[in-house]
């Protein structure tokens, strides 16, 4: 362990109970930097019916107001950002933000400011970084971008976005998502049947396993549909749609009409909400989807693999990175039923289980999370100047 105690204060907008994939990863990541000693306290912004700050899994979390409006809502957020950084002057060494959207990327401007390290995230491939340049306010998104010490990318694909954006090599460092590896791990057969038993799933089926958030980036309702359309593809397995109403679904239409449609197809599809259980449904499957047009790098397929499941993914950013061909997994092409029947009926076939020891095998080589933390910390002391 590193004999220096650093003291993060980390950004995530969207935070429990708020849904949001980055803000659990950065909780994973927190919780192995407190193990190892630092100090970490986490910045959200406050959404309706919240209290202004709150204690989430032993970490302080302060709730801070953005804008009521329809625009500029973020000047009220930065200004508020401010004033909390002024009556904590001195508390803090970085300022480390899981996001890179124009909204996070004031921290270029108030860290320097306030005698800290700046560190930004980001988590979406063709999001994060769409603005920059394409206007106003992408030019001030840049600039602000550009004075951050250190921008993280966890692909290679948004390795590439940072660099298009103007962000020096110097500054742009290559850190992948990491996976509680002892927490998501393989379950024998008899944990696998008694699982089964637990969350209400068929012993004697196959079971596939998607997890995520129910909006149409992640394209599970095009998966459901292709799985009704087409008996599941002769597999006679079940198809699992575990996860969250989304925020961009506010009034619940989108799950309604995936609910509507596993309805229809019982003995095919299931939707099952949000549980805070879901290593017990990965530990159950024997296969797992994710069918989305676009990722960073999925925190829902690494969770999977480190539970020995092989991945079917849609051939998109982020998930290339995990799911190698023939090795971890099978890709299919986005919106082509041909190649998803291919790839599906190659991971249920008699590979499936080597498939799966390989997907293990890479995350505990290279996605573990106490090495993200470990790699992290050499990333902190490098940016504070102090020898390791």
């Amino acid at each position: 362990m590193n004999s220096s105690r650093f003291r993060i204060l980390m950004l995530s907008r969207f935070f429990p109970p708020e849904y949001s994939g980055a803000a659990l990863q950065a909780i994973s990541l927190a919780k192995q930097l407190r193990e190892r000693g630092h100090h970490v306290e986490f910045i959200a912004q406050r959404w309706p019916r919240l209290s202004p700050a709150a204690v989430i899994d032993g970490f302080p979390v302060t709730r801070l107001e953005a804008g009521r409006g329809e625009k500029h809502r973020e000047l009220r957020y930065w200004w508020n950002l401010m004033k909390f950084l002024v009556r904590r002057r001195g508390d803090f060494d970085f300022l480390h933000s899981h996001g890179a959207y124009y909204t996070d990327a004031i921290i270029g401007l108030l860290g320097p400011a306030f005698g800290m390290k700046t560190l930004a995230k980001a988590s979406l491939a063709n999001n994060d970084l769409h603005s920059i340049g394409n206007s106003l306010y992408g030019r001030l998104h840049g600039f602000m971008l550009r004075r951050i010490d250190a921008c993280i990318a966890i692909s290679r694909d948004l390795e590439a976005e940072f660099l298009d954006a103007g962000v020096g090599r110097e500054k742009t460092v290559f850190l992948p998502n990491g996976v509680d590896t002892g927490r998501f791990r393989p379950a024998s057969l008899e944990e696998k049947n008694a699982l089964r038993i637990k969350t209400g799933l068929p012993v004697e089926q196959a079971v596939a396993l998607y997890v995520g958030v129910f909006d149409a980036r992640k394209n599970i309702e095009w998966l459901m549909q292709q799985w009704h359309l087409n008996d599941a593809f002769g597999t006679n397995a079940l198809l699992v749609a575990v996860g969250p109403q989304s925020r961009d679904d506010p009034d619940g239409n989108f799950k309604r009409s995936i609910e509507s449609l596993a309805e229809s197809s019982p003995d095919r599809l299931r939707v099952v909400g949000h549980t805070d259980d879901i290593a017990d449904y990965y530990r159950a499957a024997d296969l797992f989807f994710l069918p989305s047009y676009r990722e960073g790098l999925p925190n829902a397929l690494l969770e999977a693999m480190a539970c020995g499941l092989p991945a079917v993914a849609a051939n998109a950013s982020g998930t290339r990175e995990l799911v190698h061909e023939g090795e971890t997994g099978f890709l299919f092409g986005i919106d082509d039923p041909v190649s998803l029947e291919r790839a599906v009926t190659q991971a249920l076939g008699p590979a499936s289980a080597q498939l799966g020891a390989a997907a293990r095998n890479l995350v505990e080589r290279k996605y573990s999370v106490r090495q993200l933390a470990v790699r992290y910390e050499e990333l902190y002391t490098q940016l504070l100047g102090r020898s390791g």
